[in-house]
């Protein structure tokens, strides 16, 4: 239900080739959770169902002996998130979506990024078609779509597996979640896939390599519909 132009995938070298062979290295969603010295993975909302602010949660405790306990919004400093351990359950694979022309630098040098490399899929359709295969033949389940995202400090609601904060937006982030009994990582082989996936390319070239700007694709007799209601 996603439209998705294009996906790139970003890491190191030898993970990339691995990629190329078909080979999909999906972490459990709980290792993005733990991680602590990787700003650009690293996300402690991974697994949580619910965020509150401050402004919207009263929390009452009843202790024998002592009564209720009121705790409000100027108890508490930041946000409260309530998880369930069967969120954690799966694994993820993760792409950089592109879904809209791109004017100026892809990967902005404000950011933090990973890896010293990318590849493109060139065919997305076709690439996804053979997920879903690979893992209806292990008996597995999952999803794919693009990643939304909340702004951590003013919103209250439902998280899942496929909403981050919004410092994260700039990955533009398209997920495949799989459905998983545990937390250790898991290895989806979809087959080869160099028919429809670009050599690998270094990350520090992305500018002088891909040009996704609303010229180039004018260039290309592409068009580019924005959808109902967008500029």
């Amino acid at each position: 239900g996603n439209s998705v132009v294009l996906l790139l995938k970003l890491g190191q070298q030898m993970h990339m080739e691995q990629f190329r062979k078909g080979l999909l290295y999906m972490n459990p969603l709980k290792y993005f959770r733990d991680l602590e010295s990787d700003p650009a993975r690293a996300d402690r909302y991974e697994g949580a169902t619910h965020i509150f602010q401050p402004k919207d949660v009263i929390i009452t405790l009843s202790a024998p002996g002592f009564g209720d306990i009121v705790i409000d919004s100027k108890d508490l400093a930041a946000a409260t998130t309530m998880s369930k351990n069967s969120e954690l359950c799966c694994n993820l694979f993760c792409l950089h979506a592109i879904t809209a022309p791109v004017n100026g630098t892809l990967f902005p040098s404000e950011h933090e990024w990973f890896g010293d490399s990318m590849v493109l899929v060139l065919n997305t359709q076709e690439f996804l078609n053979r997920v879903v295969a690979a893992a209806k033949t292990r008996n597995l389940s999952g999803k794919c779509k693009l990643v939304e995202y909340f702004d951590d400090e003013a919103y209250t609601g439902k998280l899942d597996r496929f909403r981050k904060s919004k410092r994260f937006a700039h990955q533009r982030e398209y997920r495949i979640a799989i459905d998983s009994p545990g937390d250790e990582p898991l290895v989806l082989d979809i087959g080869d896939i160099t028919d429809i996936t670009s050599e690998v390319l270094p990350f520090s070239d992305a500018d002088n390599i891909l040009k996704f700007s609303e010229d180039d694709a004018r260039a290309a007799a592409l068009t580019y519909d924005p959808g109902p209601g967008k500029p």
